[in-house]
């Protein structure tokens, strides 16, 4: 059962009182983006090259944003990981990884280690807006359930007024399915209930 967590302290719109910690290994990407936030109204950025002193200083300074290169010097999703550790006091932080790995695997797979928000090399100052908007005045509930903990991944929310439109209520439905039939007859496929057949087995041959 996945729980829903609030973090517990959120940025709001004024971005003085953001404090981001940059993470990357070349002196130039730092300073860029340093002057970047900076413009943008934070008053202190932190920045370093190494991930063990990225460890010191989110016990010294107390970012209360990270931004994080991925690329062949670093490890972002591995550090991720043991950033958003349950025994970690510290796995609130939103993170932005910053990289130029643009496939949907490479995005998922920072998804799925809890990162909070993507840049894609090379960025521009509107996308660093975009993201500290997102961080600062948008920011996710965080989800702990299944071996996952991070910012909820669902980032949509629709307002789905179709015929397949899911009903909690209409739990004797198809699938939960919006339906004139108020009872679903045919095979029955939730867990716990006759009919169940686990995903490893659906395709397995009838015998």
């Amino acid at each position: 059962m996945a729980h829903v967590i609030a973090p517990n302290a959120q940025i709001g719109a004024d971005l003085s009182r953001c404090r981001p910690l940059i993470v990357d290994p070349f002196l130039s990407n730092r300073t860029l983006l340093r002057e970047t936030l900076k413009e943008m109204g934070c008053a202190q950025v932190f920045d370093c090259g190494r991930l063990r002193d990225a460890v010191l200083s989110i016990e010294n300074d107390h970012p209360n944003v990270l931004f994080i290169d991925w690329s062949k010097q670093t490890d972002a999703p591995e550090f991720l990981r043991m950033l958003r550790h349950h025994a970690n006091p510290h796995r609130f932080l939103p993170v932005v990884v910053m990289t130029a790995y643009a496939s949907l695997d490479h995005i998922a797979q920072l998804r799925d280690v809890g990162a909070t928000e993507i840049m894609v090399r090379p960025w521009s100052h509107a996308m660093v807006a975009s993201r500290m908007r997102s961080i600062a005045l948008q920011p996710r509930l965080y989800i702990q359930g299944g071996g996952f903990f991070g910012p909820d991944r669902r980032r949509r929310r629709l307002d789905y007024l179709g015929a397949d439109r899911r009903r909690h209520e209409n739990w004797q439905g198809a699938d939960r399915r919006h339906t004139e039939t108020a009872r679903w007859d045919g095979q029955e496929r939730r867990q716990g209930r006759a009919g169940f057949m686990p995903l490893e087995r659906r395709d397995a041959p009838r015998t």
